[in-house]
């Protein structure tokens, strides 16, 4: 319920928004629950309870789907506890990590004055030397997987000539 007050009085707004329309179905919702709540006792004994519940066996489904709605309640705190001493472990060794200076080993270069002596690696050169390397893998692959060919050849016509 939206209430507005404007120089002719107060307006109660209650269906006129999306927000008015929400808060009347959560109001209603709410007295239903609590009037269901307050006579639940003559509910249980009436007798259309009474076959509801003997034929679909309301109170039966409510306490084991409770019991396994508690047990995984249960399974998730303790899973959470686990997270949690696993994340403080981690944050204690970043934290000591960070305490090193990573950077002390680094040279600082300012305004191009560096040595001439710092061996450097083309990547284009680094691509080719592992492009060879792989070429003669494959190579050596190839004329292993021919000697074995040539072998079994030779182990056929051996067993078929006796």
């Amino acid at each position: 319920m939206l209430i507005i007050r404007t120089e002719r009085g107060v307006k109660i707004m209650a269906r006129r928004g999306l927000f008015g329309g929400l808060l009347t179905v959560t109001a209603a919702a709410a007295a239903v629950a609590g009037v269901a709540y307050l006579f639940k006792d003559e509910i249980r004994g009436t007798e259309t309870y009474k076959n509801l519940n003997e034929k679909y066996d309301v109170d039966k489904k409510i306490k084991d789907y409770s019991e396994k709605a508690k047990d995984t309640a249960y399974d998730l705190k303790d899973k959470a506890k686990v997270a949690a001493k696993d994340i403080k472990t981690k944050a204690e060794e970043w934290k000591a990590s960070q305490e090193d200076d990573i950077f002390e080993d680094d040279e600082i270069i300012i305004d191009g004055d560096f040595s001439d002596d710092r061996d450097y690696v083309s990547i284009k050169d680094a691509a080719e030397d592992v492009k060879d390397a792989v070429e003669d893998k494959v190579e050596d692959v190839k004329e292993a997987v021919e000697d074995k060919v040539e072998e079994v050849k030779d182990a056929v016509e051996d067993a078929t000539d006796k």
